[in-house]
Formats: C-alpha cells, structure tokens, sequence
C-alpha cells in the first residue's frame, strides 16, 4: 500500500481546505492551497471537486489526491 492509498482510506469524502495541513501530516498547508487555487494551479476549477459552503473552501477527497499525486516529484540527486 502506498501513501495516496492511505491517505484515501483516510481522508474523508469531503473536508475543508483549513484542515489540509492536520489531515495531510503537514506535507501541504492551508495557505499554499489558497495561493495555488488563486492562481488557477490548485485542487480543480471551482464546482470540479472544489467548492465553497459558506465561507469555507471543500475539497472533494478524489480531486484532491488526484492534484496532490500530479504534484509529486521524484527527488533530484546533487548535480
């Protein structure tokens, strides 16, 4: 089982961006979410597994590991 298979079985189907930091072990924050959606680079175009409720930001949990895995990057050796 890989991490985006644990962090699937765990996250719940939606949760609000401000708990993206506790929920993700602190791999991505908060803020950096917001930054990213601002500038159009974040979880989904809004209504596409991103979603306002209110005041709050949701996130659905298949949109978001989508973007998160698309983020990753394999690590660079020392050049």
């Amino acid at each position: 089982m890989n991490g985006f298979d644990e962090l699937y079985n765990t996250l719940p189907p939606i949760f609000a961006r401000r708990s993206v930091g506790k929920l993700t072990g602190g791999i991505i924050q908060p803020g950096t979410c917001a930054n990213l959606d601002s500038l159009g680079l974040g979880v989904g175009p809004e209504g596409e597994g991103r979603f306002r409720i209110g005041k709050k930001v949701v996130y659905t949990r298949e949109a978001f590991l989508k973007w998160l895995e698309a983020r990753v990057k394999a690590p660079q050796g020392k050049k």
